[in-house]
Parts: structure tokens; C-alpha cells; sequence
């Protein structure tokens, strides 16, 4: 964004929603809530100051006021809010008619140059003395006038400026952006909470994401794989990237030692060829686990899992094995398995990583990874309950490490 569209008049943004409108009232004012509850949040965290913020009469508007040195800042922080379509640096006035065409005269001798071709929108909500084809009217004709000298030129269809008049019962907002969000979608609730479960590749992380997107409180475990200390520093990074977009007064990891299990495994598994389908057990077995644990009660509303499996050849483990192991999840766990990146090619999952952040670097490592693979509902069931690895779970989850991000 230009910094010099960011007018001195202005004082406050003005947020759109998309989804949320297709809810029931009752649906609808719950988000709504939460949505603004989101904003401060992260706004506080940021450190962001706001003045105050409220909800339109008619339920369609959130109003976030600033100081106007704040506004820039402020709107990079909620283009990336899930639940926010777009969003409006403006100015607020009365609905006196006379009101709207002095402010809309002043925005328009900020942003309209010689020879420009613009147009008014003028939406209404309420009731008025005067039509919205009216309002645009005489104070496009009232903008014409005081800059005579500029050639100005109407034009609906494509116009070079717009100027937006918004007019809300007892006030009105006048702009000349729409700022997409980068995200949509619905804005985190609490009940909704959703474990992630990430093996270190990159797909997990951008699973947890779109489960976060659609409105979930993720819960990420880390299952390290790894004694290289390069490669965990990378993978927390990697979380730490995904902060921009979570409102919570805090966020923490939870990592669990997998490699001494797998070394174990390594070691004395006989059919090594189901390695990798015992390892996504072991991984079910280890979280219904973490789950008992008294120390770990913010975890007892959990709804879901999510995982990476992607089918498009770019995980660890085949796809064929990722996909059947994970059909034996309710042998250990009673939560349903989540996979939103399923319908996504690697060409559309390395764009949803560029999109999220730029900074991610991408972790592929196994040191276990058999060469062959096979998969047998049956006989893998068979081969978990004879490993005895009831000790070795339990030690992991008591030596489990917590990472706070904030």
C-alpha cells in the first residue's frame, strides 16, 4: 500500500466479512464477537493502540478506531485476520448531506490529479431524506465544482479513482480503498480446537493452517524425528512464521522425542517394510496419550487432527501408506483425522506456503525411511501389539517439552 493514501482525515478502518453473513442471526453475532475479540487481540499483541471499536447497527460493519499515525501498521495486521474480506481507511461524519459532501470534498482534493476520470458509490443503510442516487449526485456535482481547475470527468464503468460513501444510519464513512484480506474465512473460535499433528514437513504446518483458517484453535505436537539441532531450530521458525495470523494471548508448542522410538524400532523390527505405518501408529498412540495428561487440560476439548497427506508425492512417506494407516486411527484414537491439503498438487501447496510466509524453509528428513514399503491392515495391527512399546510411549510423554512462542 501507498503510504500516502493513508490520509491525514482518517480515523478509523472499516471491516467487511463475507462468510459469516450466510450464518443464522444467532450464528452470525456469535463470530461477529469473536471476530472483534481476534482484532483487539492481536492488535494488543502487535501493539497496535486503538481508541475503541463497535459493531454497525445492522450487524454488517466492524469499526475499528486509531490514531491516524496507526492506521498503516494497523491494516497489515488485518488483512491477515481469518474472518476479515476487506477493509477501509475512511473517514467518519454525520449523515447531514451537507456533512458527506464538505468531507467528501476534502478526501477528493486529496486523491483526484488533473485530468481524472472518477466515480462515486454511495451505499445506504437506514432511512434518509435523500436516495443514494441522489447523495452521488450533488455531492459528485458539489466535487466537480471545487476543482474546477482539475478536468475532472465522471465515468461508472472505469473510472481512474473511486470515491466510496458509505451511509449508516446516524453516520457516514467515506473512502477511497477496499483492501482485500489475504485470508477470508471465519474467524477462530475456542471450541474448536484442533490438535496438528507435524512430523516436520512443511505440509503438516500448512495443514494446521487451513484448519486455523476455517475457524479452529490449533494445538500443534512436534514429533522430532531428529537429533540435528539445525533442522529443529528451522522447524520452530517455521511455527514461529505462522504467528502473524493467531490471536491468542499465547501459543506453545508441544514436542515429543520420536527419534529414540524409532531407533528402537529401527532396530528391532523384523518387516521393516512397515516401518512407516507403524510410525503413524506409533504417532495416533503417543497423542491419545498426551491427552490423558492432567498437565495438558487446555487439550480436553480437542475435536480433530489434522495431517499433511497430500497425494501429491511430497511427503516422507508414500502416499499410498499415508492413506491406509491413517484408516487405523479409531484402533487407538476416537478423534477424526483431517487432511484439507488432499485435494492441493505440489504446485498449489508450495503457493499456499509462499502465501503464508516467505520465510518458511522446508524440512524433508527421515533418517528411518525404509526403501520399499508395504501396507497390510492386519498384519501391521499384529506387528504394533507384539512391539511392547508401552514403557518407551510413556517416558516420551513424560519428557515431553513445551516451546513458547508468546
Amino acid at each position: 500500500m501507498e503510504k500516502n493514501l493513508i490520509l491525514e482525515q482518517y480515523n478509523l478502518i472499516l471491516i467487511r466479512y463475507a462468510e459469516i453473513w450466510l450464518k443464522s442471526q444467532k450464528i452470525k453475532i456469535r463470530m461477529l464477537k469473536f471476530l472483534m475479540n481476534n482484532i483487539k487481540n492481536i492488535l494488543k499483541r502487535k501493539g497496535i493502540h486503538f481508541n475503541k471499536y463497535q459493531l454497525s447497527k445492522d450487524s454488517s460493519r466492524v469499526f475499528f478506531f486509531f490514531n491516524n499515525k496507526d492506521i498503516p501498521n494497523a491494516i497489515e495486521v488485518l488483512k491477515n485476520a481469518f474472518g476479515v474480506h476487506s477493509l477501509s481507511p475512511a473517514i467518519r461524519t454525520s449523515n447531514n448531506l451537507k456533512n458527506i459532501t464538505e468531507r467528501t470534498i476534502e478526501l477528493a482534493k486529496e486523491i483526484l490529479e488533473k485530468g481524472d476520470s472518477f466515480a462515486l458509490r454511495v451505499r445506504r443503510s437506514g432511512k434518509h431524506d435523500y436516495t443514494s442516487m441522489e447523495v452521488a449526485k450533488i455531492v459528485g456535482k458539489a466535487v466537480i465544482d471545487n476543482l474546477s481547475n482539475h478536468n475532472l470527468k465522471v465515468n461508472l464503468t472505469h473510472p481512474k479513482k473511486e470515491i466510496f460513501i458509505e451511509i449508516r444510519q446516524d453516520f457516514s464513512y467515506i473512502f477511497s480503498q477496499v483492501i482485500r484480506s489475504k485470508w477470508g474465512g471465519l474467524p477462530i473460535e475456542p471450541v474448536k480446537k484442533i490438535l496438528v499433528m507435524d512430523v516436520g514437513r512443511l505440509n503438516d504446518l500448512i495443514a494446521g493452517f487451513l484448519l486455523m483458517r476455517r475457524g479452529s484453535e490449533i494445538y500443534p505436537v512436534l514429533f522430532d524425528i531428529t537429533e540435528d539441532r539445525a533442522l529443529n531450530d528451522i522447524w520452530i521458525s517455521n511455527w514461529k512464521e505462522v504467528t502473524d495470523y493467531i490471536p491468542f494471548n499465547q501459543f506453545r508448542l508441544i514436542k515429543v522425542n520420536l527419534y529414540n522410538i524409532l531407533k528402537k524400532l529401527n532396530s528391532e523390527l523384523s518387516d521393516i517394510q512397515y516401518f512407516c505405518g507403524i510410525c503413524r501408529l506409533i504417532r495416533f498412540d503417543l497423542l491419545s496419550r498426551i491427552l490423558r495428561v492432567s498437565n495438558f487440560s487446555f487439550y480436553e476439548k480437542i475435536r480433530a487432527i489434522t495431517d499433511g497427506a497430500s497425494l501429491s508425492c511430497s511427503s516422507i512417506c508414500s502416499d499410498s501408506v499415508d492413506l491406509d494407516s491413517i484408516a487405523l486411527n479409531y484402533l487407538i484414537s476416537k478423534f477424526p483425522i483431517f487432511t484439507p491439503l488432499i485435494g492441493f498438487g505440489r504446485d498449489s501447496i508450495q503457493n499456499l506456503a509462499f502465501k503464508i510466509s516467505k520465510k518458511f524453509k522446508p524440512i524433508e528428513y527421515c533418517p528411518f525411511k525404509p526403501k520399499d514399503q508395504e501396507f497390510d491392515a492386519e498384519k501391521l495391527n499384529k506387528l504394533y501389539d507384539n512391539l511392547n512399546l508401552d514403557k518407551i510411549l510413556e517416558e516420551s510423554v513424560e519428557k515431553i517439552v513445551e516451546i513458547k512462542i508468546f
